[in-house]
C-alpha cells in the first residue's frame, strides 16, 4: 500500500508542477472537496508534503510515474465520489 501511495503523490508532483503553497494546510484534515477547490499550483504544495513524508515514513527513494499517475486516477474517482472525506482516508480506502 505505501508503495503506491508514495508513487502517487509523485505524479501529482511532476504533473501540477507550480510555486509553492503560501498559506500553511492541516494535511490530516483536509477533504477531497477542499483538494479540489484549490488552484493547481496548492495541489501541488500538498501532493508533495504528502509525497515527501510517506516517502520519508517509508525509507523508500523510488517512484514508478507510470504507477503514480494510475494511482493518482483512483483517487481522483475515490474523491469525486466522496467528496466529504479526507485526503488521507481517500488515499487509505483506495490501497487496502
Amino acid at each position: 500500500m505505501t508503495r503506491y501511495l508514495l508513487s502517487t503523490f509523485a505524479v501529482l508532483c511532476v504533473v501540477l508542477a507550480g510555486p509553492a503553497m503560501a498559506k500553511e494546510v492541516d494535511v490530516s484534515k483536509l477533504t477531497c472537496k477542499q483538494v479540489e477547490a484549490m488552484s493547481p499550483a496548492k495541489i501541488v504544495g500538498v501532493a508533495m508534503w504528502m509525497s515527501g513524508y510517506i516517502h520519508g515514513k517509508a525509507g523508500n527513494t523510488m517512484v514508478d510515474s507510470e504507477k503514480a499517475h494510475a494511482n493518482a486516477e483512483k483517487i481522483a474517482g475515490y474523491c469525486k465520489s466522496n467528496a466529504d472525506a479526507t485526503l488521507a482516508s481517500a488515499v487509505e480506502a483506495v490501497f487496502k
